[in-house]
């Protein structure tokens, strides 16, 4: 499922959900992460290299790294096949060939690149996609220290060479109670549905700094991130392009 920023959004329309609310699966899962209520946090890192567009890219397909040529894993070889199953192989082809986004699977890679959130209680339950905590390469997923009656903060990085830092910090503030919760994923619609993302930008002598990513980030050319992008969903789906706007340090591929 992918709640908060991005749910039920034109961004996540495909033939396989018109209505925007439903991603296919988790791609390359690599570090992993942990919640103080039970759950754990798998995360979506290199998710790029399964998907194709061999038409224009869109500004987030360019700076994340989507291909216009082939895909790494070759998936979207076997479209057509007799094997094929409700498009599992046709989806990573993401060139527009429809009327609209509800006729082809132009933004199935928009429903990956997240932190997801799985509780190892219920095998019934679904897991659900955080896309608040922002989309990148993922490589793993902490919280800080908790207090009661303060926000949480989840530190994340993008696992590429010249990527950022991030930082998730909820709206909702730490009930102790909620550790004890058996609705586990309700807890984590709580916390890591709505907050402010960061990035971090460093000085030359070690000092940092969290900048926000929402509309009215400050750029570096003094405007806000609102003059590129249209909403926080827009933001989430282009982490790492405005991360690079307001002037986040890169790093040497932060796990």
């Amino acid at each position: 499922m992918l709640p908060a920023a991005l749910a039920y959004s034109s961004y996540l329309e495909t033939r396989y959900s018109p209505d925007g609310s439903q991603a296919r699966g988790t791609l390359n899962n690599c570090g992993n992460g942990y919640t103080p209520w039970g759950t754990y946090l798998t995360c979506e890192e290199n998710w790029p290299g399964y998907f194709v567009n061999k038409g224009t890219l869109t500004d987030e397909q360019t700076r994340i790294g989507i291909s216009t040529s082939d895909t790494r894993y070759g998936w979207d070889h076997l479209a057509g096949d007799d094997d094929e199953r409700l498009d599992e192989f046709a989806r990573f082809d993401v060139t527009p060939s429809g009327s609209s986004a509800a006729n082809d699977y132009r933004n199935e890679a928009n429903g990956h690149g997240y932190i997801v959130e799985i509780d190892p209680y219920n095998p019934n339950s679904r897991a659900v996609k955080r896309t608040a905590l922002g989309r990148f390469r993922h490589e793993g997923c902490v919280f800080g220290k908790l207090e009661e009656g303060k926000p949480i903060s989840f530190y994340s990085g993008h696992d590429s060479r010249f990527e950022y830092l991030y930082k998730f910090v909820s709206d909702a503030v730490w009930d102790a109670a909620d550790a004890n919760s058996t609705n586990r994923l309700s807890v984590g619609d709580k916390y890591m549905n709505a907050g402010t993302l960061y990035v971090a930008k460093f000085s030359e002598d070690g000092v940092g700094e969290w900048l926000p990513l929402t509309l009215d980030g400050v750029t570096t050319d003094g405007s806000t991130l609102a003059n590129s992008f249209d909403s926080q969903a827009a933001i989430i789906l282009n982490t790492a392009g405005a991360a690079d706007l307001v002037g986040a340090t890169p790093m040497d591929r932060p796990e």
